[in-house]
């Protein structure tokens, strides 16, 4: 199969749809950070800290912009640090680094809130509202990463066929974990004649496969232990949005959360590249 999944065996053309590319393009060009912004509330310097605290409580919002008298955000306040006397005495700076625009690519968000949990969105050169780790569980965000989670998916089951000939992967897991798979495949298949028995084991089980394949190891300058630790941390992402949990960030530190999704795109690219090479190897 393999390559196949990018370019037609018989026409030689690219499968629409099928690449990491074109999906990372969809969240580059279209939809971007301004559709997960939430509005800013804001307060005046000279506001009562007690009541902007409260306000924010009722809200369940952290962070407060505070305006000039022309209605600019000139600062904002935490929620946790306000303790009475005017909002004056609260001011944090705009900066750079809690400074991003509404066009911001929806897939460049992660690493922008890797270093803060939160950060202003500007339009139009100014400060239009705010987007925060949290906003990171809505339905578009959790789009984006089921569909990076699957590509990635489907590049380890090639990587596993590819470098386990003849079902040699067989003898890389458990015998029971292996009869699970055998299980599931009989109460899967059905009329779905195709399904491979790769197909139905867990992600897990495709984790000790892999770790236990030197040349796939070599081949992406993997060690046992970083692909082990980086194979649990998708498991764990890809099974809170599976199941639709309130929160697909709650189970994994943020930082680690950012840096597994970092790598399953840096792999989706390394992998498509070598696949795109044999693609065209096998054209000619």
């Amino acid at each position: 199969m393999g390559y196949q999944l990018w370019l037609s065996p018989n026409t030689g053309l690219r499968r629409k749809g099928t690449t990491f590319k074109e999906l990372e393009a969809l969240f580059i060009d279209q939809i971007t950070t301004r559709y997960i912004t939430e509005p800013l509330f804001s307060c005046r310097q000279y506001d009562d800290a007690n009541e902007v605290k409260a306000e924010l409580i009722k809200r369940d919002f952290d962070y407060a912009g505070v305006i000039d008298e022309n209605n600019y955000i000139v600062g904002f306040c935490i929620r946790e640090e306000l303790n009475g006397g005017p909002i004056q005495q609260y001011i944090h700076s705009l900066n750079i680094n809690t400074l991003i625009s509404d066009s911001t690519p929806l897939c460049k968000l992660f690493s922008t809130l890797k270093e803060s949990s939160f950060a202003f969105v500007l339009s139009w050169n100014q400060v239009s509202g705010i987007v925060t780790i949290w906003d990171i569980n809505k339905p578009v965000v959790r789009i984006y990463l089921f569909g990076i989670i699957s590509l990635f998916e489907l590049h380890i089951n090639y990587w596993i066929d590819t470098f386990n000939a003849g079902g040699a992967w067989e003898s890389k897991i458990k015998a029971d974990r292996l009869d699970e798979a055998k299980k599931m495949l009989r109460l899967k298949q059905g009329n779905n004649n195709e399904l491979t028995l790769l197909e139905c084991l867990q992600l897990a089980d495709k984790k000790e496969i892999l770790r236990n394949t030197p040349e796939f190891l070599e081949q992406f300058k993997f060690s046992k232990s970083k692909f082990k630790s980086i194979l649990e941390s998708i498991e764990v992402m890809r099974n809170e949005i599976a199941h639709s949990q309130n929160s697909i960030i709650s189970n994994l530190k943020w930082p680690e959360f950012v840096d597994t999704v970092m790598f399953i795109e840096t792999f989706l690219k390394n992998s498509e590249t070598v696949l795109e090479n044999q693609a065209i190897a096998a054209q000619n």
